[in-house]
């Protein structure tokens, strides 16, 4: 009977102490627990850790939980390694905003200007034309399309409706995953380069309108080698009445002296924010393309004062005569 008795003691003595066992099990759980929650503090881990280093060879639970810190301080150095990487899902600072507002604003100035230049052109083209149409008594065609081009024009079209369904697919399924929309401060800098690339799309308009304008003259002049009117003049009729311009156009533009082309220079910066870099190349970009309006536009310039010599020699030409003028060369 005794040695019943103290058969189940000692069972409830080695109960007690798997209790306890449990007990600093689930203490040293706890810790761990703690020591996650405090993400990113690596001080803490690292304290830890060093606390951990001190075990026991024999405490296989002290050692189970230092390989635990150990793994989690790995994971939480790879996950800001990722988000270093990923730089570019980040906005830009107020900061740089601020910059891209400052050196952007400036920039309409210019293409405004380069406008007002080819508004000038355009009243200059305009009177050598009236002085072909009166010469000729025909109006001058500049913008009269090809069958050619009629046809390539439709195989765009219907080449463009063909890749516009094919971007829709492509854009609903985009927004299935991530949405690739610009955060809101490099969506309000991509806006203001929006706006002024639209601008400069005003200015390219305009310098074809021009230069479209200046080749209708010269066709009128190359088709015509027997002089304005085409055949003698006693057979000639008119088809429209186009009076004379009496006053050639005066403006600071026309003259010769004075050069159109602009030199600006964009502010060379260098970022790691893959949004504030892609803002700068297209703010460079920009600048780029206003310098290069303005060269064209003088370049322009020169065409159109030939091509008013060409026409002023068309008018004095004798019609009925053989003097064919080649005013595309």
């Amino acid at each position: 009977k005794n040695s019943g008795s103290s058969y189940v003691e000692k069972k409830k003595a080695l109960g007690l102490v798997s209790i306890c066992g449990l007990g600093i099990m689930f203490a040293r759980a706890t810790l761990f627990s703690l020591l996650v929650s405090a993400w990113g503090d690596t001080a803490v881990i690292d304290s830890a850790l060093q606390s951990d280093d001190q075990c026991d060879a024999a405490d296989a639970e002290c050692s189970f939980n230092a390989l635990q810190l150990r793994g989690f301080k790995e994971e939480m150095e790879l996950e800001e390694g990722n988000e270093e990487s990923e730089g570019w899902l980040k906005d830009i600072s107020t900061k740089t905003k601020n910059h891209f507002k400052h050196i952007l604003a400036p920039l309409q100035k210019p293409i405004v200007t380069n406008y007002q230049y080819l508004t000038v052109l355009d009243t200059y083209v305009n009177y050598t034309m009236r002085k072909i149409e009166n010469a000729t008594g025909r109006i001058v065609v500049w913008n009269r399309k090809s069958l050619l081009q009629e046809a390539e024009e439709e195989t765009e079209e219907s080449t463009e409706e063909d890749e516009e369904e094919v971007q829709n697919t492509w854009s609903r399924r985009r927004h299935v995953g991530k949405s690739e929309e610009l955060p809101p401060r490099a969506r309000y800098i991509n806006k203001i380069l929006i706006y002024l690339n639209k601008e400069m799309d005003a200015v390219w308009n305009l310098n074809t309108i021009v230069d479209r304008k200046r080749w209708g003259v010269g066709n009128t002049i190359t088709s015509s080698p027997y002089g304005p009117h085409g055949e003698h003049p006693k057979r000639w009729r008119a088809n429209v009445t186009v009076p004379f311009p009496t006053h050639a156009p005066v403006s600071p533009v026309l003259n010769v002296n004075n050069s159109l082309t602009m030199h600006m220079k964009a502010e060379d910066r260098k970022y790691d924010n893959k949004y504030a870099m892609q803002l700068q190349a297209d703010y460079q970009s920009l600048i780029d393309n206003i310098n290069d309006a303005s060269k064209k536009c003088n370049d322009l310039r020169a065409r159109l004062f030939k091509m008013d010599w060409y026409a002023n020699k068309f008018i004095k030409l004798p019609s009925g005569v053989w003097n064919k003028i080649d005013a595309q060369s």
